[in-house]
């Protein structure tokens, strides 16, 4: 009987308790340390976009992955997706899923202290901070879906400043009717080193133009900005002295800034020509306060027709007569003081869209552009002639 053939019969018969056993996982599969504050920053800026009632459950989850000495945090609609990277002490690597709601609740209650959050087997997740400590249950991480593909390629590259300002000055005017997809979003269109940003939603518009800081030469570009974006990208925004590139690649667009990226689907819809919206034949053109204005028609405002909300606009020399009057609430006039010296006309517009003009236009004095009461009111300032709103008139 040879050596090997003694050995193998003796594994063979050996009692389980003499023979080694494989070496048991570790059930820690994640660990990460990470300020409470820089965290929920992190989660705040991303959780808009999960959706909280979807027929997908992964999609009202964030997943967060580990690379070096930092966390990603990602979320996704299938339509947007935006993901941001932020210093941690990562102790042992991993991704995980958590709900997104409830893990922003969570933080948010948090004292400004160091997380200590642990990935252990089945998915869950435990977080500690000071005293608190929570278990939750995650999904996994690889059914979360895949990041869109997108160009690191700067077309554009914007001034948060210019960004914000563009966004703040056209945003009010997009349609809030869903069914209308072309209407839903901020054109961006870029030419010979200038970019227009226009809103609108069919009754009023919003078109403001700036120089570029940097832009990729080529023709004339035109992209269109879904509305959820354009809002997920306002939280983006907060250090006014940083900047923002914008690339394109396929069906998707992308705004890149550091450390973090939100990336969307392009309306596909065709924009109306705004250009031929924009009268250039304004022989009425009324020179008013803007603060005057706004407070005067705030309170005329208060008795216009609930769903209308239309104000009568009585325009002569040296004044205008904002009135409104209703059977149900009553009636209200107020004058205010004008630059206007040509022909007296009337017309009716939404309280409402003009409120949200002035509310946005930073110079004191504004101007009130008219041919007559049948065509749109062209809205504009004295100081800054390349910001343009119009509201379209209504039947007195």
């Amino acid at each position: 009987m040879s050596y090997n053939y003694f050995l193998t019969g003796f594994r063979n018969y050996a009692k389980p308790s003499e023979v080694s056993s494989p070496p048991q996982l570790e059930t820690r599969l994640m660990e990460v340390r990470i300020d409470k504050d820089t965290f929920l920053n992190g989660v705040q800026k991303v959780q808009g976009i999960v959706e909280t009632k979807g027929a997908m459950p992964i999609l009202s989850h964030l997943l967060i992955t580990t690379e070096k000495d930092r966390i990603g945090i990602q979320a996704t609609d299938l339509e947007i997706g935006a993901k941001g990277y932020y210093a941690a002490n990562v102790i042992s690597s991993g991704e995980v899923t958590l709900n997104a709601r409830k893990l922003f609740d969570i933080l948010r209650e948090l004292p400004s202290e160091e997380v200590h959050m642990i990935r252990e087997d089945n998915h869950w997740i435990t977080l500690k901070c000071g005293k608190s400590k929570f278990r939750l249950p995650g999904m996994p991480a690889q059914d979360f879906p895949p990041f869109p593909d997108f160009s690191q390629d700067s077309l554009m590259q914007f001034s948060s400043k210019l960004l914000k300002e563009m966004i703040r000055k056209t945003f009010f005017a997009l349609s809030p009717d869903e069914t209308r997809q072309a209407l839903n979003g901020l054109l961006l269109e870029k030419e010979n080193g200038k970019v227009n940003m226009v809103g609108t939603d069919g009754h009023r518009l919003a078109v403001i133009q700036r120089k570029l800081e940097k832009s990729a030469k080529g023709d004339k570009q035109s992209y269109l900005i879904p509305k959820k974006a354009v809002a997920e990208l306002l939280k983006l925004i907060e250090d006014e002295e940083s900047s923002f590139s914008f690339s394109s690649k396929n069906n998707h667009l992308a705004f890149i800034h550091g450390d973090q990226v939100i990336v969307s689907r392009k309306i596909d819809g065709k924009f109306p020509n705004y250009q031929q919206v924009i009268p250039s034949d304004n022989k009425i053109q009324v020179q008013v306060n803007r603060d005057v204005l706004q407070h005067a028609l705030k309170r005329v405002a208060l008795l216009a027709d609930e769903k209308s909300r239309m104000v009568r606009f009585d325009i002569q020399s040296g004044n205008i007569t904002l009135a409104a009057d209703t059977t149900e609430l009553g009636a209200a006039r107020e004058e205010v003081a004008v630059s206007y010296s040509g022909k007296e006309v009337s017309i009716g517009l939404n309280a409402k869209y003009v409120l949200d003009v002035l509310s946005v236009i930073d110079d004191e004095e504004i101007v009130l552009n008219l041919k007559d009461q049948n065509s749109s009111c062209l809205i504009t300032s004295t100081g800054d002639k390349e910001y343009q709103s119009i509201v379209m008139p209504m039947r007195l």
